[in-house]
């Protein structure tokens, strides 16, 4: 029983460990939502700190967690 218990613990550290922080994320354009898709990890963090270029704008992205 031990070891079953041992196990179970490493599988579930494994598996926090290895999920990668993901939202669905979306910028506003005249009062209306525009999706932009789910973003995750680095790419997710760029965008909300950065903004998301469209052409020659860069616009404020508003991501929420799923």
């Amino acid at each position: 029983m031990k070891k079953v218990a041992i196990l179970a613990v490493a599988i579930s550290s494994l598996t926090v460990l290895s999920c990668k922080k993901c939202h669905d994320c979306h910028y506003d354009e005249n009062g209306t939502e525009v999706e932009i898709g789910e973003l995750c990890g680095e790419e997710l963090e760029n965008a909300e700190a950065n903004g998301w270029a469209l052409q020659d704008t860069v616009v404020t992205v508003h991501c929420e967690e799923h």
